[in-house]
């Protein structure tokens, strides 16, 4: 009894240093591929960019800026984040793509290596676009409004916790809409009951899942002018902690325009 008592012992000790060792390599891997630069998903997205482009104006109702934005298609090592496929620097005008951790939506053989060697970290490439598109969209529109009443573009200016994350809910809840339309699909409604009380208490995926229960009715009703409106109005410091109070007051003041 002795032996078999030290036998699951070991067993269990050796099991859980191969797992520790396991999930380290595929950090490591994961990491590592933030910088790789993928040349299939640079062929996909230069032979795709209008198409997806076009279907989202069609789709939805925008209509994008002649000017595109510039593509890298590596991280620099300050945007890298676990979870993190894509990101929109609007000072830059750039997109940035860790193409090493993204896949074809045809997979392909190399496709599932990097599934497996990720642990599945990775991130479909339309998607990818159809979200950070929208970003840099919604900033070109913006600019678009401040040159015509040359005003001072005070999104770009954000002082307070609050700030930031009344914008994160509006531009990312925006984004998130738009992605799960273009690809057939509905995120299941995020509950206000469960709704943070303070800032320390938002989270990343409640911030996307969050601005997309708070702008989808919305932009259900009334599309293009829907995501103007919210762009141009985002929750006030108080709101970000009211969110149903806050769409409601959108859908009121929208409909007397």
């Amino acid at each position: 009894m002795k032996k078999k008592r030290e036998f699951f012992r070991k067993t269990a000790f050796w099991s859980a240093v191969t797992t520790a060792a396991y999930f380290f390599t595929v950090d490591i891997v994961t990491t590592g591929l933030y910088y790789r630069k993928d040349p299939d998903i640079q062929a996909y997205v230069e032979k795709n960019l209008e198409h997806i482009i076009k279907k989202q104006e069609e789709k939805i109702g925008i209509t994008y800026p002649a000017e595109r934005p510039r593509i890298e298609y590596a991280f620099p090592e300050e945007y890298i984040f676990p979870g993190i496929f894509g990101f929109y620097n609007d000072k830059e005008d750039t997109l940035y793509l860790p193409s090493g951790l993204l896949t074809n939506p045809k997979l392909d053989f190399s496709d599932y290596l990097t599934i497996i060697a990720t642990f599945n970290h990775t991130a479909n490439i339309k998607r990818v676009l159809d979200h950070e598109l929208v970003h840099f969209y919604c900033d070109k529109l913006k600019e678009q409004v401040w040159k015509k009443y040359n005003l001072f573009p005070k999104s770009r200016l954000l002082f307070s916790n609050e700030e930031i994350i009344a914008d994160k809910l509006i531009n990312e809840g925006i984004a998130e809409y738009v992605e799960n339309t273009m690809n057939g699909e509905e995120e299941k409604p995020f509950s206000f009951e469960k709704w943070p009380l303070e800032t320390a208490q938002f989270s990343n995926r409640g911030i996307y899942r969050g601005g997309y229960a708070i702008v989808k009715p919305i932009i259900d009703k009334y599309n293009k002018k829907g995501i103007q409106f919210l762009l141009f109005n985002p929750p006030t410091s108080k709101e970000i902690f009211t969110p149903k109070e806050y769409q409601e007051r959108i859908l009121v003041d929208i409909a007397k325009l």
